[in-house]
């Protein structure tokens, strides 16, 4: 019935009731169960099923279908705002209740077809793709179970903002993906020549005509592949399945396709090898490796940033729901407060009834420490005892088998007693309330039932006996607390592992309707089998193949819808799914605000509080006596001679007082700060802390010293002044005393951090270890003495001291224009000021060196390409060895070998370099020809190979990579050993149930070890293309081997160091589906549970544990991760203010020149830069089949018209520049990169069109061999010129735009982590060719992976750093005799063995260091700089549109555009503002006179650049305390007072001087003239502050205007005029052209509002003189050349502002003048306003 009110009508209890909801809860279930087991295969294992299917749709339907009926009849259809179907849920649940209908009735006519075939209904099993649909019943289930406590429009808004992150995020993916996609269409192109049999048909080619192994190969002068002889190289006519869809880039789908999948980091190297076959190997191997580098590491992490951002946001929001309950694992045992006999008590719950006797002494026993120690003893013996067995395959493996029944039999009874105890005396009740006590409770039950015999033969409970080994957690207490912080939110992990779960579950039930009718296909047969598949694609592990094998059982037109369904399903778990564990742990390691600060206080306390004492080897010397050296007193002013006295001595009387009260001035106490770079290092004068004052007149002179000082602090104020200021440390009578504080005070907050305290106690640490190294000088001879042989003052080490610490300065000035210089190459100097003079040169030999090393092999296996046996080799050893004999001679006598200081083994880097030093020259001396496996020879060689880690000692960023790593080492130490005990779990585990139970004969006819004898047929692998005969028994080559009865290749379960093995392999989630297929085939579908619950923990769970400790660990040490939120806002702010740059927006034409004013709106709209944006889109799909002269022989027309479609678009771009040169003027056009850019492309485009259509294709009539090579490079160049106009969508589109600056942000950044990583690679690189140098030809080592040169091997660690069947790899190298060539006293490049133990250590060392560890740090990288791009407008301190405003305003201040202005423009510029950064100079004016003072202060009165301006903002705009860290906050605070005290020194100086100026010339009054104006009002002139001296005349001192009666500082007209700015440019000399700011002489505009503010002062009122201080009326100093006596004519009637206290009434008025259309420019005029006026009005 339908409803006619618009009112929502009252709803029916029954509807609301909770019998509904769990009916439809059940309904739900009941779908979703049988949807999963509804397949043909199903039913056949168990008939009835099928009529239970339908019985329960029945009911689930039925129970639908009502719910629906009910709601449409108390809530209407479509006539009121709140009916039925205008709820999108309601919508939805209607969509799937007719689904369902729909299906119930689809089973109904298969059975009628099935019980009545002669009806002929002919039911077809794809009619079953129409339950696909209802695996989404799920969503239903999710509001039924689910209670949000939020708003429906905050998760709509929470939803909102999350999906257009990662919408956008998916757009920057596919902008890459796209780039690869055409980029390998054009490289690679069609790939499709093989090598063959001589008289092989391309057209039907089969298995017998190619080569085995299947090899691509390319045509002679190609530079790929040559094929041996007989074989011949030739093109093959394959469909798409033939060649298997994955490694083809025919066109723009399988490009995609292929560039996907191999982003995925599976099978990519295949790919990879195929292309280096065919063409030149350096082109594949540069595209793969950026390809891998961009997508996968990079692009790809963006999503996890995304997803944390997001998941940080929604806890936020969620709080309330997965609030961490504060509470222990003891919270069972709660307390109570209760009165006893001797007084009030808590007491535990627990123990209400207090024991007595014997139980009161079993308590005690149990909580005491060796009653713990003795169980977690048994624990381990239990956990060693069954890790001991071992299964040899013999008759021993059953009698052994039942001794360690009884020994298990033994350990259970033993732990039972144990929990049976612990009952009796808790009680059952108080036991079972604490977590761990149930846990043991569940431990001691199953694993009872274990110890039955029936059970233990089974391993039906043979979980619980292994599990035990979890209480070895509780041994640990930081690995408690470890374990307690990530796993304890329960809600957030369980909940997350449920959704996995749900959705695997879904997504299987989906595609087991799909796919289970599809012929030859057995991957979805029944629903174990489609979740073990959905699961595998998680895991990535074989996942392109098996893709590869739906799309080929699939039909060709479904071909792309399906491959785009298993893509988006691969890239929703693995982007998105997979991130949110990640998120999970982040926010578990995440802390609150108030531990943060204590955070950053400890750390801040841990560096003040070290360095107070020496190191430990130089306090050596304080075991030995002392001998006193005398040093020289300086003589007083006297005639009798004074005795010398030690300086030591003196320090007791000086020093060692004030540090005996260090206590009572550490909270005041001040040194001097370093406020800028600029500003020197400063030190604390020796002489200050050794000599006291005597008598009043030394301490007269140092009063008057630090007077002169104070009023020499003109000019470069804060590089001279703030360098030099010095404190006064020391009292009347010398002793050393506390400091003026710098800054004013201000009492701190409680709970505020005292910041001064801090930096007190870091000086005075610094003063104490100073006097201790002092007195060492003075009281031991041989402290800080080189080799105790070098004097301490000696010339030599002075010299060396000078080679030593000799380096770059960046921060210098420079003289004769070199601050420009630097300002254009800052970053490189920059870099060339990391490191001395002798680390960049011993870091160049160390390269070369290691460049050198690149070239020794072991092939041939003659070794003369070895180092010991080739010359040229030897010559970079010996000048490495010589280079660094020198360096290390020259740092020992400038610095010490160990007790100095400053010795050159002061740390782990100095051992290192000791170590490759010695070994280099070991080696060096030795050179030994004869090198067995695993001799100390070989060992040395492999010391050699760590000559590359000599860098890390070398480059500071890269040491300080290091250091962080280790700092976090804790973490990540806790995490390897927590995953080492859950693979001990899973590994015995493993023995118990599959140990000795996997050997089976390699021959699969034979089944029994008895029958596995003799010899048989092995088919041997040949190729990956779907060929005639690959299936055909009689046509497969095969090869005669014998028979064995064996374990699997890669794994065996036969003891626990074994299966620990195979499990780290499967930790990196490789070998994981061979090891489930075995199981499966032998052991049955029960055996696969084990494997997939162990990947799922240790994998999913594990592995990213290690993702977040790293990531934890790299924010903490940059010290992010303690950063507050408003501290983080400020650090995101100041990236954003760095990527921030001038927008070069071209000038406007004057309104005369309509024709450039219409093409610059045209050109400036934003219609027109879509519409070419979509231009260059469709430039780029003018790639999608391959420009070659190949694809020109078969399809002539198609590449005719994309290469002509591409020539037209190049015309349109010709006409957008031609558009934008006539609009902009071609200067206004140069001066934006961006149509530089835009212009070199489109020339090279001009000239790529002439040579094409006017050269190379009419050149068929001169010459055809001549056309080809003219073809071949008009078709590279062409493309080339395509992908490079592709790239600038980028700069087109601000998403792209702001996602490319974080990963090109993350790439700078990531630089030094970078090439942190390549060393170490290449160190392990070095290593295997030591190792594994000629190691036999296997099932993964080949022509392509193997470590026959150092190049090579670099190439397969590549490889094995994304993981790619490195296990493979790892299991060929472990080849020892006697499966290989090898004899006694053999040379190890004369042998094809590798090494077994060498292997496991190499590789899988490499694998836990590079892969899970230093690679993961670049997804911190990333995450770090993301919150840049996903940080909201209202969260920022600044907005983007803020940020846009100050560039506009920019624009318009520099005309020039060269990004810099004079300072005298800052002031201009400031009036110009808006919004945030708005600055208004009357109600803001004492801070606008400090913003124009810190500019012109900062710079001495230079040029100031654009991110100099906007940083000083920056700082003014934010509550500094609140949002800057400690060290940045005091440096603030200091530079701000200062700027505060020295404006208010030179405001009353200038007030003063220029009331006693007119004091003592009140005939002045009458001599400042009045200049006349345009509407006659009177300028009346202020005082200004003057700088010359005294003997000049007063007129020329004297100086006044009215304007807004401030005074003017003629001290800085005078600097103005010393160092006059470079003229500005004017632009009369274009035509009907204006600069980019406005028309001057416009009433309207915001330049009309800033010009009246910055020309115009206040009223013409004339007022006396008042001689009166106040600080609130004193004049503004700074604003000298604001306030000019000239505007133009149509603004003198808009005087306003404020009245000064001094005003000079002048005596004579002057009539105004109007003849003149600009105004009278008076001498008195500064220079810089003026030539600023007259480049305006022109």
């Amino acid at each position: 019935m339908l409803s006619s009110q618009h009112k929502k009508p009252v709803r029916s209890s029954y509807v609301e009731s909770d019998r509904v909801e769990w009916a439809l809860k059940i309904a739900c279930t009941i779908s979703m169960i049988t949807v999963c087991i509804h397949t043909p295969r199903t039913i056949e294992l168990f008939q009835p099923l099928n009529y239970i299917i339908l019985a329960a749709d029945f009911i689930s339907v039925s129970i639908f279908m009502l719910d629906s009926v009910l709601r449409i009849h108390y809530e209407g259809i479509f006539r009121c705002d709140s009916s039925y179907l205008s709820n999108r849920w309601s919508q939805f649940s209607v969509f799937i209740s007719i689904i369902h209908l729909l299906s119930f009735l689809l089973h109904c006519y298969q059975l009628i077809d099935n019980f009545f075939p002669f009806l002929h209904l002919n039911y077809r099993a794809w009619y079953g793709a129409i339950r696909s649909i209802r695996p989404f019943i799920i969503i239903r289930l999710i509001p039924l179970v689910v209670k949000f406590k939020l708003p429906k429009n905050r998760i709509e808004q929470l939803l909102k903002r999350s999906s257009q992150q990662v919408k956008n995020v998916t757009l920057f993916f596919v902008f890459f993906m796209t780039l690869y996609a055409i980029f390998g269409i054009q490289l690679f192109g069609r790939m499709d020549y093989h090598c063959v049999q001589p008289k092989t048909d391309p057209n039907n080619v089969t298995i017998m005509d190619l080569a085995i192994p299947d090899t691509m190969c390319a045509p002679e002068g190609i530079g790929g592949y040559e094929c041996p002889a007989p074989m011949v190289c030739m093109q093959l006519n394959l469909n798409a399945k033939g060649e298997g869809f994955y490694g083809m880039f025919n066109d723009f789908g399988a490009s995609v396709f292929t560039v996907y999948l191999a982003a995925s980091e599976e099978g990519w190297v295949y790919v990879l090898y195929d292309c280096m076959d065919s063409l030149p190997s350096y082109l594949a191997f540069l595209y793969f490796c950026t390809l891998i580098f961009f997508l996968a590491w990079l692009v790809k992490n963006v999503f996890i940033a995304v997803i944390t951002e997001t998941f940080a946001e929604i806890r936020v929001q969620f709080s309330e729901m997965w609030q961490k309950k504060e509470v222990t694992l003891d919270e069972g045992f709660r307390k109570k407060l209760e009165k006893t006999d001797d007084g009030w008590r808590l007491i535990r719950l627990d123990g209400e009834v207090e024991p007595e006797g014997p139980k009161q002494k079993l308590q005690w026993m149990l909580r005491s420490m060796y009653f713990q120690c003795f169980v977690i003893i048994f624990v381990v013996i239990n956990a060693i005892g069954n890790a001991m067995f071992v299964y040899r395959h013999d008759e021993t493996d059953k009698p052994r088998k039942y001794n360690f029944y009884l020994f298990e039999v033994g350990f259970t009874i033993l732990f039972n007693v144990e929990c049976i105890i612990k009952i009796l005396c808790y009680g059952f009740r108080n036991f079972i309330r604490r977590g761990i006590f149930k846990f043991e409770l569940i431990l001691c039950l199953g694993s009872s039932l274990n110890c039955v015999k029936f059970f233990y033969e089974r391993n039906y409970f043979t979980y619980f006996q292994t599990f035990r080994l979890l209480r070895l957690i509780k041994a640990s207490p930081i690995l408690e607390d470890f374990v307690w912080k990530i796993f304890s939110p329960g809600k957030k992990l369980g909940g997350l592992v449920i959704f996995t779960i749900a959705f695997i579950c879904c997504y299987s039930a989906i595609s087991l309707q799909l796919f289970y009718s599809v012929p030859n296909l057995h991957h979805f047969r029944t629903f174990p089998q489609a979740f073990m598949s959905m699961f595998q694609i998680i895991t990535q592990e074989g996942w392109t193949d098996f893709v590869v094998e739906v799309l080929r059982a699939t039909d060709d037109n479904l071909v792309p819808l399906v491959a785009l369904y298993f893509v988006a399903y691969h890239l929703f778990v693995t982007l998105i799914v997979l991130s949110l564990f990640v998120a999970v742990i982040l926010d578990n390691l995440e802390m609150d605000e108030e531990l943060k600060k204590v955070k950053q206080l400890r750390a801040r306390e841990a560096t003040t509080s070290m360095r107070s004492t020496l190191p430990w080897r130089l306090r050596v010397f304080e075991k030995f006596p002392t001998r006193p050296q005398m040093a020289a007193m300086r003589k007083a002013d006297s005639d009798f001679p004074m005795p010398k006295v030690r300086g030591s001595f003196t320090h007791q009387f000086a020093v060692d007082h004030s540090l005996e009260t260090t206590d009572v001035i550490e909270s005041d106490f001040e040194f001097p700060k370093r406020i800028m770079k600029s500003a020197g290092k400063r030190k604390i004068s020796k002489s200050g802390l050794t000599f006291r004052q005597i008598g009043s007149t030394s301490l007269r002179c140092s009063l008057n010293n630090l007077l002169e000082k104070s009023r020499s602090m003109t000019g470069k104020f804060l590089q001279t002044a703030v360098r030099n200021k010095q404190f006064n440390m020391y009292s009347e009578n010398g002793d050393l005393s506390r400091p003026s504080d710098s800054a004013p005070k201000k009492n701190a907050k409680q709970g505020e951090i005292d910041i001064r305290a801090l930096q007190q106690k870091r000086q005075l640490a610094e003063i104490t270890r100073n006097r201790i190294e002092e007195d060492m000088r003075e009281n031991h001879p041989f402290f800080d003495r080189p080799l105790f042989l070098v004097g301490r003052a000696s010339q030599l080490r002075e010299f060396c001291k000078k080679m030593v610490h000799s380096k770059y300065d960046s921060q210098d000035d420079g003289t004769n224009g070199g601050a420009k210089t630097k300002k254009r190459f800052k970053e490189i100097r920059a870099l060339i000021g990391i490191m001395p003079y002798i680390d960049w040169a011993m870091a160049t030999v160390t390269i070369v060196s290691c460049i050198s090393m690149l070239f020794e092999s072991p092939w041939p296996t003659t070794g003369e390409n070895l180092v010991m046996n080739n010359g040229y080799l030897q010559i970079s050893d010996y000048f490495f060895v010589l280079s660094m004999t020198f360096e290390l001679c020259v740092k020992i006598i400038a610095n010490g070998l160990f007790f100095t200081p400053k010795a050159v083994v002061r740390d782990v880097g100095g051992v290192m370099n000791l170590f490759i030093y010695f070994t280099s020259v070991i080696f060096l001396a030795w050179m030994p020809k004869h090198v067995e496996i695993n001799s100390l020879a070989q060992f040395l060689m492999i010391c050699r190979a760590m000559r590359p880690l000599r860098i890390y000692t070398l480059v500071p960023h890269i040491r300080r990579v290091v250091l962080e790593f280790f700092r976090g080492f804790k973490e990540i130490l806790l995490v390897t050993i927590l995953m080492i005990v859950v693979m001990f779990i899973f590994a015995s585990f493993g023995v118990q149930i599959v140990g000795g139970k996997l050997a089976a004969c390699n021959d699969p006819t034979v089944s029994s070890r008895e029958n596995c004898t003799g010899v048989f047929w092995q088919k041997l692998f040949v190729t990956r293309l779907e060929v005639y005969g690959k299936d055909t028994e009689a046509m497969h080559p095969k090869i005669m081997v014998p028979r064995v009865w064996t374990n699997p290749r890669n794994f065996n379960f036969d003891h626990v160091g074994n299966a620990m093995l195979a499990l780290f392999e499967t930790l990196s989630f490789k070998g994981w589906n061979v090891i489930r297929d075995i199981l499966w085939s032998r052991h049955g579908p029960w055996a696969v549970v084990f494997i997939h619950i162990y990947v799922f923990i240790g994998c999913m769970i594990g592995l990213t544990l290690f993702v977040g400790v790293v990531i934890a660990n790299y924010t903490q040490n940059r010290g992010t991760a303690l950063l507050t939120v408003d501290q983080r806002r400020w650090h995101d702010l100041k990236a954003r203010l760095k990527m921030a740059q001038p927008l070069h927006v071209p000038p406007k034409p004057s309104e005369s020149a309509r024709l450039r004013t219409k093409l610059y709106d045209l050109t400036m709209s934003r219609w027109f830069n879509q519409a070419f944006a979509l231009l260059v889109v469709l430039n780029s799909f003018t790639l999608v089949i391959p420009w070659n002269v190949e694809e020109e022989e078969q399809r002539a027309t198609y590449v005719f018209t994309v290469t002509a479609l591409a020539a037209f678009m190049n015309m349109l771009f010709v006409i957008e520049i031609i558009l934008k040169v006539i609009a902009y003027t071609f200067s206004g056009f140069w001066q934006s990169r961006r149509n530089r850019v835009d212009l070199l492309i489109t020339v090279f485009g001009v000239i790529w069109i002439f040579l094409h259509f006017f050269v190379a294709l009419p050149s068929s009539k001169i010459d055809v061999d001549v056309q080809v090579e003219l073809k071949k490079f008009t078709y590279t160049f062409g493309y080339l010129v395509v992908i490079l106009r592709f790239f600038t969508i980028a700069s087109r589109n601000s998403t792209l735009k702001m996602l490319m600056l974080t990963v090109i942000m993350s790439m700078f950044r990531s630089f030094f982590i970078i090439t942190a990583l390549f060393l170490l690679v290449l160190f392990y690189a070095y290593t295997g060719v030591i190792l594994f140098p000629m190691v036999k030809y296997g099932m993964a080592v080949s022509k392509h992976v193997n470590f026959r040169t150092a190049s090579e091997a670099l190439v397969v660690l590549f490889r094995c750093l994304t993981g790619e069947d490195w296990n493979d790899i790892m299991h060929d190298c472990m080849r020892s005799a006697p499966f290989c060539y090898w004899n006694e006293g053999m040379n190890y490049w004369e042998t094809d063995c590798g090494n077994f133990y060498g292997a496991i250590i190499y590789f899988c060392s490499f694998y836990l260091i590079i892969t899970y560890i230093v690679r993961n740090l670049l997804v911190a990288v990333i995450m770090e700089n993301f919150s840049l791009f996903y940080s909201s407008e209202e969260d920022a301190l600044l907005s983007y549109a803020d940020i846009r405003n100050f560039q506009y305003v920019w624009n318009m201040v520099d005309q020039e555009q060269k990004r810099t202005i004079p300072v005298e423009r800052v002031k201009f510029l400031l009036r110009l503002l808006k919004g945030r950064l708005e600055v208004d100079p009357e109600k803001d004016r004492i801070l606008f006179k400090h913003m124009c003072y810190e500019m012109e202060r900062l710079h001495n009165g230079e040029e100031v650049s654009f991110h100099d301006v906007l940083y000083m903002l920056s700082y003014r705009s934010v509550d500094i305390r609140k949002s800057l860290q400690l060290e940045e906050l005091l440096q603030r605070e200091e530079l701000e007072f200062i700027i505060e005290e020295e404006v208010a020194k030179q405001t009353i100086r200038t007030w003063l001087e220029g009331c006693l100026r007119k004091m003592r010339n009140p005939s002045q009054k009458d001599a400042e003239g009045v200049l006349p104006f345009g509407g006659g009002h009177p300028v009346i002139h202020s005082s200004g502050h003057s700088s010359i001296s005294h003997e000049e005349t007063v007129a020329q001192r004297l100086r006044f205007e009215n304007i807004r009666g401030d005074s003017v500082d003629t001290e800085e007209t005078e600097s103005s005029e010393e160092e006059t700015p470079p003229p500005i440019r004017k632009k009369a000399a274009v035509k009907n052209r204006r600069g980019s700011i406005p028309d001057v002489l416009s009433r309207t505009g915001l330049f009309q509002e800033a010009a009246r503010k910055f020309m115009v002062g206040s009223s013409s009122e004339k007022k006396q003189v008042k001689l009166q201080l106040n600080v609130y009326d004193l004049p503004d100093v700074e604003e000298r050349g604001e306030d000019s006596p000239f505007s133009p004519k149509n603004l003198s009637d808009d005087f306003n502002g404020e009245h000064s206290p001094l005003v000079i009434t002048p005596s004579l008025p002057v009539p105004p003048t109007h003849g003149s259309p600009r105004p009278l420019m008076p001498c008195e005029t500064t220079k810089d306003i003026e030539k600023w006026w007259n480049s305006l009005v022109d």
